[in-house]
């Protein structure tokens, strides 16, 4: 893709953006208007006469960012109401939930795209050839540098994060989102608002082996007579590594992780290491930590219950078996819906033994019975859709 002309009529410079702070910068186009001459040549900036648009800077990356820029150079989405936009909305500036709160959703969609620069300077998103065809918003978004025309910018060495809206007002409004969007290295990638804002082939962690079970011991049996077992609380087949939350809509990854190759130190951005054969990654020896991680991959919260409502089971020959219970079967758990945020990675960290398999569980009372033993084990989260991974406890 060809850099956005500065000669261009480009959609989201006004007379504020030379100022350190961008935030509410907004440019407020009106109709596009047949263009000539040398700008005509470029092809950029909102060529559509049909099309009213806004832009608005949010001088940061509202999502956090919930992306990770070695992954993919910005993120994109559409919000066609106003309730779906408040997830972005927790630490905005006032300016930017006003220009949210005065956009008709009735006349009118929001798009929102971030992306990253090279330097403080770079920290505006600019749009260029705005359209919509066929349902869909397209655009092309880069991010540029602020105007230093009077030579008053510092630009400090620092990697920056940037966001802007895009209101478009027509008389038929888009349903889905196309970008393509350039960060400050120059690197394009088409970005859809169905891309979320991870890419669940690169999270840490395996969702489980892929050979058979070291052992499959034969059905649990505790010697106590008072011991309850924690009964399955799912219903049928289990969903692995990936699904929905309590809505059913998809967007949650499930996985686990090795504390020891998770990684951590892979880069500045929070890119994943972990990799290699399953089989090998996900054996546990007795007393070794490990850690199950649910990821929202994508742009919008998912609802799910209560971070207790999860069963650890092991493979036996009678089926799957919880290897935790306590004495007095109290098993409730409370009915809550938790919002997990785009990009928000949720944790369980376990030991692989009797005490570690419990400890950091809600419920004092649970206990494992009999001792855990040499086998294939999962984890079953079901507050949410039934997701599933699994790991092997080897001697």
């Amino acid at each position: 893709m060809r850099g956005i002309s500065r000669r261009s009529t480009l959609l989201g410079i006004g007379t504020a953006a030379g100022a350190v702070g961008v935030a509410g910068v907004a440019g407020c186009l009106g109709r596009s208007a047949p263009r000539s001459g040398d700008d005509a040549a470029d092809g950029h900036a909102g060529s559509d006469p049909d099309l009213e648009t806004a832009v608005h800077q949010t001088g940061g990356a509202l999502s956090g960012p919930a992306w990770r820029r070695t992954e993919r150079p910005g993120f994109c989405t559409l919000f066609a109401e106003r309730v779906a936009v408040e997830w972005l909305l927790r630490d905005a500036p006032p300016e930017t939930i006003a220009f949210v709160d005065e956009t008709d959703f009735e006349e009118s969609a929001l798009a929102y795209v971030e992306s990253v620069g090279r330097n403080t300077c770079e920290r505006l998103v600019e749009f260029a050839d705005v359209a919509v065809d066929d349902g869909t918003l397209t655009a092309a978004a880069e991010v540029t540098a602020v105007d230093d025309a009077d030579g008053d910018v510092a630009c400090g060495q620092a990697i920056t994060y940037a966001g802007a809206f895009l209101r478009v007002t027509a008389d038929t409004l888009p349903e889905s989102i196309r970008v393509e969007v350039t960060d400050g290295w120059g690197t394009s990638t088409e970005l859809t608002g169905e891309d979320g804002v991870r890419d669940p082939a690169a999270l840490d962690g395996s969702v489980r082996p892929d050979g058979d079970p070291p052992n499959v011991p034969p059905a649990l049996s505790c010697p106590d007579d008072a011991f309850e077992r924690h009964p399955a609380a799912y219903d049928g087949e289990v969903n692995w590594g990936s699904g929905g939350g309590v809505d059913g809509e998809s967007g949650l990854e499930l996985r686990v992780v090795d504390p020891e190759n998770d990684g951590d130190d892979a880069d500045d951005s929070g890119g994943s290491t972990d990799g290699g054969d399953p089989n090998e990654v996900l054996r546990f020896e007795r007393g070794d930590a490990f850690r199950v991680e649910m990821t929202n991959v994508s742009a919008r919260p998912v609802g799910v219950g209560n971070h207790a409502k999860y069963n650890l089971e092991v493979e036996t020959e009678a089926g799957w078996t919880d290897v935790r219970g306590s004495d007095d079967g109290g098993f409730e758990y409370t009915d809550e819906l938790v919002l997990t945020r785009p990009g928000e990675t949720v944790e369980w960290s376990f030991s692989m033994d009797e005490e570690g398999i419990v400890a950091e569980h809600p419920n004092d009372d649970l206990r494992v019975c009999p001792d855990l033993g040499t086998g294939r084990y999962r984890f079953v989260f079901f507050g949410a859709d039934d997701l599933a991974v699994a790991f092997d406890h080897v001697e």
